[in-house]
């Protein structure tokens, strides 16, 4: 089970925590991130979210929600492991942008990283699917119904800061 640090409107810790999956009250958020990682020739790593999962089936980037006493540096960290047995250092990530949304703060990190498919361990119970795509190949999985939504309106949101 998740748990995670419950913040203010401001990003303050409130001192609660929440499980994932329980109701949030008015006014409370929590913190979540989600890595962008691009290899030396352009392309950008997607997984494929299990079929179990909210938006099963379609192609994203990786993150997820920071547990609690994480930062969402250490929390992105973890979560590429976990769900693609990448390790990296914190200090190979760039922080890229903060999305907020109804009830979490979202910080976006971007990760140079060549590693080749075959090398990646996926998380039987996250990603059922691993690739490197161009960019151009994102909005087309986006527009044929394949790439989560609001994961895509956050690449072209932000992806002007990379």
């Amino acid at each position: 089970m998740e748990i995670w640090d419950i913040y203010d409107e401001h990003r303050h810790i409130t001192g609660r925590t929440i499980a994932r999956g329980e109701p949030f009250k008015d006014g409370e958020y929590y913190v979540c991130s989600e890595v962008w990682v691009r290899n030396s020739k352009g392309e950008f790593l997607i997984t494929k979210r299990h079929p179990d999962k909210k938006f099963g089936g379609f192609w994203e980037f990786t993150g997820g929600g920071t547990l609690s006493g994480e930062n969402t540096l250490s929390s992105i960290r973890r979560e590429l492991f976990e769900e693609t047995g990448i390790l990296a250092d914190e200090s190979e990530f760039r922080f890229i942008a903060t999305n907020i949304r109804k009830n979490y703060f979202q910080d976006i990190f971007y990760l140079e990283k060549d590693v080749e498919i075959e090398d990646l361990t996926l998380s039987p119970l996250e990603t059922t699917d691993a690739k490197w795509v161009k960019e151009k190949t994102l909005r087309t999985l986006y527009e044929s119904g394949e790439f989560v939504p609001t994961v895509w309106k956050r690449f072209e949101k932000f992806s002007l800061l990379l």
